[in-house]
């Protein structure tokens, strides 16, 4: 072993920077470019494949630098869609079943608990703050 190679362990995993780096280059450079978050029921082992990259080193790296599990990790960055949408007066007018599944939730359910974990109120609640109007709630 190469005494200038520092080891860093995640889990039961043992990976170089240079690991890490790349791991976390091509996640944060994959899911908001391609938006695999979007597809409802996106597995970690789907995002494995589409990157190419180990699923338990995804697994660890997710768990490690982030604080989270595979799927508040995705739903994060489904959240933050619906952020980037909701200031559109189209999304204003929607159904928050039509904004979730648009979201890549599977269920309104689902986005409401993702995102009152997130901001510590429901999505009904944070629309009319911003938009003062919530949208309708029936699916």
């Amino acid at each position: 072993m190469n005494p200038s190679i520092s080891i860093v362990r995640i889990g039961p995993y043992h990976l170089t920077p240079s690991q890490i780096d790349r791991i976390a280059t091509v996640l944060h450079d994959f899911i908001p470019t391609r938006k695999p978050f979007l597809l409802a029921g996106y597995t970690l082992k789907d995002l494995a494949r589409d990157t190419q990259l180990p699923l338990h080193h995804i697994s660890a790296f997710i768990n490690q630098y982030h604080g989270m599990h595979f799927n508040e990790f995705i739903n994060r960055y489904r959240v933050a869609y619906f952020h980037e949408k909701i200031v559109n007066e189209e999304w204003k007018q929607k159904k928050l079943g039509a904004i979730a599944k648009e979201s890549g939730f599977k269920n309104r359910n689902t986005f409401t608990i993702a995102f009152k974990k997130v901001h510590g109120q429901n999505p009904s609640a944070y629309i009319k703050t911003i938009k003062g109007k919530v949208p309708r709630e029936s699916c």
